[in-house]
């Protein structure tokens, strides 16, 4: 149990993680998940109940204690250094030292970080500052950190949030070297796809409590999203709206910048989903930025309701009714040490 100013965070759960089983946990947002797994990693200290590791009673009241007791964590929140190295970020606390004890081994740390990405199959250099790292490639660095430590337990919170189908694949891949490993992961995750792929057993949340756990194998979706929010879904199909005759509010007329966008055109109808698919790289977030004015371009034209727009800063795209929900929320989308009304009224 955990309770919060206001809030009944936990209310009475139980969970339980067997080696070498992937163990998904299921629940909408604010269901607690995350709460749970803060407990169990050391983050938030519990106000009721008791956590047994190999069936004996532990006490977890910091992040270094749950290390120490083999239980690692990947954060849905990334927790990286931008100005240190991605080998820097691995091993902080714990760096290699040599001669006399007293100077870091940078050899030993890049060659212990180039080891682990080796295991991951995953091509990146350990020199390289996390600051000029993808979203995606920062996610990986998270997961070496979390398999630097040898963990028995290992809790993926929205592991594959930013990684496209390749670098899932991968996770997985090491997901399965891990099971083989004898070594217990509690995956939190909304995609249903996913848990069928990769998850053993499925224990879902809802409001703090604790609802049931099932086999994987042995449990359709429609029943697990049921559990998820409390009522039978009704399964028919979507009605899709008709936009083709509505008004043009959004044209795009060869766009291009440097190498990165190189001649895009597109429309967008008043009442239209316009979804961009792509792999990571291939322009997507460029394009959006450039649009909203963050970036500049080099050649294009837009055209809002038919006029032509001008859209050279964020503010000009503000003033022309455009709004921007950035890929990275926290880095680019907030500014966390302000306040919610503050955040809320700046644009």
């Amino acid at each position: 149990t955990k309770r919060f100013p206001g809030v009944l965070a936990l209310d009475n759960c139980r969970f339980d993680l067997r080696p070498g089983e992937v163990h998904a946990l299921m629940g909408e947002n604010g269901a607690g998940k995350s709460t749970l797994m803060k407990i169990l990693s050391g983050v938030y200290q519990r106000d009721a109940g008791s956590i047994l590791v190999d069936g004996k009673e532990v006490e977890i009241d910091s992040p270094r204690a749950a290390q120490e007791l083999g239980i690692g964590i990947i954060h849905q929140e990334l927790n990286l250094m931008n100005h240190l190295s991605a080998a820097q970020n691995i091993f902080i606390g714990r760096e290699p030292h040599g001669r006399f004890g007293v100077f870091l081994d940078e050899e030993t740390l890049n060659r212990q970080a180039a080891e682990i990405f080796g295991r991951m199959h995953l091509k990146l250099d350990p020199r390289t500052p996390v600051g000029e790292l993808t979203v995606a490639k920062q996610q990986m660095v998270e997961i070496a950190k979390a398999l630097s430590f040898d963990s028995r337990v290992l809790i993926m919170d929205e592991p594959t949030a930013a990684l496209n189908n390749a670098e899932i694949d991968d996770l997985f891949r090491i997901i399965r070297e891990l099971q083989a490993q004898d070594v217990g992961i509690v995956y939190i995750s909304h995609k249903m796809d996913e848990l069928r792929r990769i998850s053993n057993r499925v224990t879902v949340m809802r409001d703090g409590k604790y609802i049931d756990t099932v086999p994987t194998a042995d449990t359709p979706i429609d029943a697990i999203i049921s559990m998820m929010v409390g009522r039978q879904l009704d399964s028919a199909a979507p009605v899709v709206v008709d936009t083709a005759n509505n008004e043009v509010v959004l044209e795009v007329k060869g766009l291009s910048r440097g190498s990165a966008i190189r001649d895009v055109s597109f429309s967008l109808r008043k009442g239209e989903i316009l979804g961009f698919a792509g792999l990571m790289g291939a322009g997507r977030t460029e394009v959006a930025r450039a649009i909203f004015g963050a970036d500049p371009v080099d050649a294009g034209e837009i055209y809002i309701h038919g006029g032509k727009a001008f859209i050279r800063s964020p503010a000009d795209a503000v003033a022309h009714g455009i709004g921007y929900l950035s890929e990275d929320r926290k880095h680019f989308g907030l500014a966390t040490g302000l306040d919610v009304k503050a955040n809320i009224s700046m644009s």
